[in-house]
């Protein structure tokens, strides 16, 4: 990796010279120097690095990952109901790339009332950045990247820059096994999340609502400090099928995670989206697997959840697009330890309809908010003893014309020693507060069952892998 530095340097000198050189009334200019590199593993990779600002994203379908360290360009929204201003600050910057532009990565909080500063430090109601420097994996090819943004009025240092690049760590190890865990505890404990889902179901009853998505926080308490790319690298050999996502905007905290779910990816005109909700554990076991699989595509309450949320894109999209095709029959999305059912959505897009536009109509779905959406956003902040922040709120990336974003469940925020792991359930007419405890707690076990899990010698029976 040292040639590649070497050679990523003076790309980046070359850089400096064209820029003075530049005409004087050219306000910003932007560019995105790349050289290839030989196989690095994007994870490890990001968890050596000295850096503070750190992100990751790896795409769920494709397999292709961004380790980005560092920060080139920040965007910090101050609303959350009307990214508008936000995306479009964004692709302003983006127009004075040269060549191949950059991307933002990030994200937004739930709701206007899910940002508490406490345990939220510095994510703000939503916060974008284009990576100082970034580590690609794309189609199997690795790439080492470094964004640069010349602005007339904002001085950027030539020497630091270079010092950041020079400290970049070329000695990958893999990670050892993460701390012991020492204590958990629960917001709500059982007993306060029978009674939310209880009073769930009288809103229901009442016709106020048809569904409410009711989350928990279990907080794990390691015995010292754990990285959260450390958690996110264990976590990603048995969460294939999800998209991998980390945040981390200082040392004080990150939210990761490793979600299933697609909120929209869109080029250009076409959008694709999803349906997704009902849950089932995995067995290792073919037969019981199957039956499993068959319970959740048989069981009517599942069936409902899930008709509802695709209902809801459905609507939301009719108005944005020329044509709307979905599929009417929901199928598996099958996962290492889950299954859910999941209808595919496709959409030609107007031609006026933006991002923001879509991120308005289709955040927060019935699969993490509830049905009506206006209705289950207000009774959420009155029966869950903790602020969301972004936990099941928008997360991914935007370009000059294209996204993608995906909903941050199975996510955690990390601090110091500690991990706040959230999880929900969909509440709808039928649902017993029992099992729904249960199916959290299903859910919440596998971050247990992952990360202490400990490598056995090859002498070891294998009868406890996880």
């Amino acid at each position: 990796m040292t040639e590649a530095v070497s050679e990523l340097r003076n790309k980046i000198l070359q850089a400096f010279r064209d820029s003075e050189n530049a005409p004087e009334h050219i306000d910003r200019r932007g560019r995105r120097l790349e050289i290839s590199l030989g196989e690095v593993d994007p994870f490890h990779w990001l968890l050596a690095q000295p850096h503070l600002e750190k992100a990751l994203w790896s795409c769920r379908d494709s397999g292709d990952i961004t380790a980005g360290v560092g920060c080139c360009h920040l965007l910090n929204g101050a609303s959350v109901e009307d990214p508008g201003r936000l995306l479009e600050r964004g692709r302003e910057i983006l127009a004075d790339f040269e060549g191949v532009c950059p991307r933002y990565f990030g994200g937004f909080s739930f709701s206007s009332a899910s940002v508490d500063e406490a345990p939220w430090p510095r994510f703000g109601r939503s916060r974008f950045l284009i990576p100082r420097f970034e580590l690609v994996r794309k189609k199997g090819q690795t790439s080492l990247v470094c964004n640069l943004l010349f602005q007339r009025h904002v001085h950027l240092d030539r020497e630091q820059l270079l010092a950041e690049l020079d400290a970049l760590v070329s000695r990958v190890v893999p990670p050892e096994a993460l701390p012991p865990i020492t204590g958990r505890a629960d917001f709500p404990n059982q007993v306060g999340w029978e009674a939310n889902v209880r009073a769930g179901l009288d809103l229901i009853a009442s016709g106020i609502l048809d569904k409410v998505v009711l989350a928990r926080k279990a907080v794990y308490s390691f015995a010292e400090r754990v990285d959260p790319i450390h958690i996110l690298s264990v976590l990603r050999p048995v969460t294939s099928n999800c998209y991998h996502f980390l945040f981390q905007p200082s040392a004080e905290a990150a939210f990761m995670g490793t979600t299933p779910e697609c909120l929209y990816r869109r080029v250009g005109r076409e959008l694709n989206t999803e349906a997704l909700a009902g849950t089932r554990p995995r067995e290792k076991d073919e037969e019981k697997d199957a039956a499993l699989a068959a319970q959740l595509m048989e069981n009517p309450k599942e069936r409902r959840e899930q008709e509802l949320v695709r209902r809801d894109v459905l609507r939301q999209l009719h108005l944005l697009s020329t044509s709307v095709d979905a599929d009417e029959t929901p199928s598996l999305l099958r996962l290492e330890r889950k299954q859910h059912l999941i209808s595919r959505i496709r959409a030609h897009l107007r031609a006026e309809v933006g991002d923001a536009d879509l991120l308005r109509a289709l955040h927060p779905t019935p699969a993490v908010g509830g049905s009506p959406r206006g209705n289950a956003l207000k009774e959420i902040p009155r029966l869950e003893p903790f602020s969301r922040g972004w936990y099941a709120a928008p997360v991914g990336w935007f370009g000059p014309d294209a996204a993608e974003f995906a909903v941050a469940i199975r996510s955690g925020l990390v601090r110091d020693h500690r991990v706040n792991v959230y999880s929900g359930a969909g509440i709808v007419e039928g649902s017993d507060p029992a099992a729904e405890w249960a199916e959290i707690e299903n859910k919440i076990s596998d971050f247990v069952k992952v990360t202490q899990y400990r490598p056995q010698s090859k002498t070891q029976a294998s009868a406890e892998e996880v």
